[in-house]
């Protein structure tokens, strides 16, 4: 989406605005809202967003985004955040026209089209999804069941639900008991998000106290190298160590494509099948999986190595640019890239190693890259 932003900026000649703020702006704030109006924008709420705009500066940016929505729509372009918004649009229109109509005038055909609606990873819904859900079915007990962690939100999408017509306070419960992976990896994961606060979905904070598992394994492998050859390296020995499975139940996660690409070179270099994880899963289901973090979201494996946890990569280093000049926005890209480390700790169900080069990540604590003892 920035890229899209960027090319329309350089195209008209604007310089005034960063592309990355004006993405985010027109998919949280005005998509997000479905806002259809300069009055609905100036008058909207900008929860989580960070910099303040004036009312000449929101004028602006709702002049740009009118503009740019006439140059995708120009080139016959359409985003998923605008089928989002336009879905939710048309839920809630057709909800306002059915609004006071008894079943029998209806025709069935403005009716809410559900009784109830189940949702999950409720944490990565935008306001616009929230939006159309709301508008499917009618307010009434049990209309909508949640489950969601805001811990996994690995999509910048912060609402509050309350405030979209999802009652949610004093009606929720906690579950703390995971039958995915064992106490061992358990413990490490809640480790690496240790000092974070996250939201509960409807502005308080959650936490992960309590959070515990029955199964019982080895503990969790943390090791660091001197550079990236040689923690491929130290990925080739830990595959080893576990006899070079190759039956798809061993997986490889890494922060970015490049460093992908690369690790499954190296293996292949040694006759270690390496199979990519793609947008719907991966492509085979035999070899050693590899895929970044983002891929890892609701997949399982026996074993788990995840490289690259260095400093600059986990989190990104080009975050830090909006340290001083946006530190909301600064701690929730922060907040997300720890989210993507804890999802894909949690992903191995038996044993987990994790490498890095260099500068360990600041999320690994001194408890988990200590030196062993003698």
């Amino acid at each position: 989406m920035p890229d899209l932003w960027q090319d329309f900026l350089l195209e008209t000649g604007d310089s005034n605005w960063d592309p990355e703020f004006l993405a985010a702006e027109w998919t949280q704030v005005i998509l997000g809202q479905v806002l259809g109006s300069r009055a609905e924008y100036f008058s909207a709420r900008r929860p989580g967003r960070g910099r303040t705009l004036s009312r000449a500066e929101r004028d602006q940016v709702w002049q740009l985004t009118e503009r740019f929505t006439k140059w995708l729509d120009d080139q016959g372009r359409w985003t998923w955040r605008q089928v989002a918004e336009r879905a939710a649009r048309q839920e809630m229109d057709r909800a306002a026209r059915s609004e006071g109509l008894p079943p029998e005038d209806s025709g069935g055909f403005l009716r809410h089209r559900y009784r109830h609606i189940v949702v999950d990873e409720a944490q990565d819904l935008s306001a616009a999804h929230w939006k159309m859900l709301r508008a499917m079915v009618a307010s009434g007990p049990n209309d909508l069941f949640l489950t969601g962690d805001t811990h996994q939100r690995i999509y910048d999408n912060h609402v509050t639900l309350g405030s979209l017509g999802v009652n949610i306070r004093g009606r929720s419960a906690r579950l703390t008991l995971s039958y995915r992976t064992t106490r061992q990896i358990l413990a490490a994961a809640l480790e690496i998000m240790s000092g974070e606060t996250y939201d509960d979905l409807d502005g308080g904070a959650e936490n992960l106290a309590g959070y515990r598992s029955l199964l019982r394994g080895g503990v969790p492998t943390f090791r660091g190298a001197g550079s990236w050859h040689q923690e491929r390296e130290l990925v080739v020995g830990q595959l080893a160590a576990w006899g070079n499975p190759a039956d798809g139940s061993v997986a490889i996660a890494v922060p970015t494509r490049e460093l992908a690409s690369e690790v499954a070179a190296r293996l292949e270099a040694d006759g270690i099948p390496a199979v990519e994880i793609g947008p719907d899963g991966p492509k085979r289901p035999d070899g050693v999986h590899i895929g970044t973090m983002h891929r890892f979201k609701g997949l399982e494996y026996q074993r788990i190595i995840i490289a690259g946890v260095s400093d600059g990569l986990v989190p990104r280093q080009m975050i830090n640019r909006h340290r001083d000049t946006d530190p909301k926005r600064y701690q929730r890209e922060r907040q997300r890239d720890r989210s993507l480390l804890f999802v894909a700790a949690t992903r191995a169900r038996d044993e987990l190693a994790v490498f890095w080069h260099g500068t360990p990540s600041p999320f690994l604590t001194s408890h988990l890259v200590r030196p062993p003892t003698a």
